[in-house]
């Protein structure tokens, strides 16, 4: 079995999410122009990824998928392409924030402690820290997408965790209200 995760559905989701920021609907032609694969695997790729990722519409026209359409992605779709953080994320740009802050601090002591931050955030406690974050984030898989435009509020806020892209990856959130 091929994997067509990062060869050709990663690039696929990136364009759909991309143009769909300025768009109410993607067509698998804008999707087949941006990206430069053909209809025909865009199509592959789109019908894969939805329900998941994707809202995919195929129009009455006699299997011609130039006018085939997304409509909306999913809060996972947005944070599998980057666009939405995750705990994990995060936690792993926290981690490189306070390696950096370490790397240009003149104090012996201090530099030793943010380098012990750095170190307990990106291994010891890390499982605790994504956790801690994503109660914070608030996870979006439970939340429905407005169009595909952003998150919205919902009383699923911080109360459940979902999954995330790549299938089989282990990321548990998105941004909130008041995150980062």
């Amino acid at each position: 079995m091929e994997d067509t995760w990062a060869v050709r559905d990663v690039p696929v989701l990136g364009a759909v999410v991309e143009l769909l920021d300025h768009s109410y609907m993607v067509t698998v032609s804008d999707v087949a122009e941006k990206t430069g694969l053909d209809l025909a695997e865009v199509s592959r790729s789109l019908d894969s990824m939805d329900p998941t990722f994707v809202d995919f519409r195929k129009t009455e026209t006699g299997g011609d998928p130039r006018f085939w359409y997304v409509n909306r992605v999913t809060p996972e779709a947005r944070q599998a392409v980057g666009q939405w953080p995750t705990a994990e994320s995060l936690v792993d740009r926290l981690v490189k924030a306070f390696s950096e802050a370490a790397d240009h601090e003149e104090d012996a002591e201090r530099h030793y402690q943010l380098r012990q931050v750095a170190g307990l955030l990106g291994e010891t406690v890390r499982d605790v820290a994504v956790r801690v974050t994503a109660t914070i984030t608030g996870p979006l898989a439970s939340r429905p997408a407005a169009a595909g435009n952003g998150p919205e509020p919902s009383a699923a806020d911080g109360a459940s965790s979902g999954p995330l892209a790549p299938p089989g990856s282990s990321a548990t959130s998105a941004p909130g209200e008041g995150a980062d």
